[in-house]
């Protein structure tokens, strides 16, 4: 239950940034200007491959295999 109280934080902050960047004259950058910052060196892009990866194995673990 925490664990999906967690991912849902996560997904409304990170929606809450987006909404604030592209709205507000601030000089926070849209998630997509920050992806793209981060994939242009090579470490950038191995950190964005284990994010990816990381968030993606756990949601398909919590959420493709029956609960014993």
């Amino acid at each position: 239950m925490y664990a999906n109280i967690g991912w849902l934080a996560l997904l409304g902050a990170s929606f809450l940034i987006e909404v604030l960047a592209r709205f507000r004259s601030t000089r926070t950058p849209t998630l997509a200007q920050l992806g793209a910052a981060l994939a242009t060196r090579v470490p950038g892009r191995v950190i964005l491959l284990l994010l990816w990866l990381f968030v993606g194995l756990h949601l398909f673990a919590r959420y493709t295999f029956p609960r014993h």
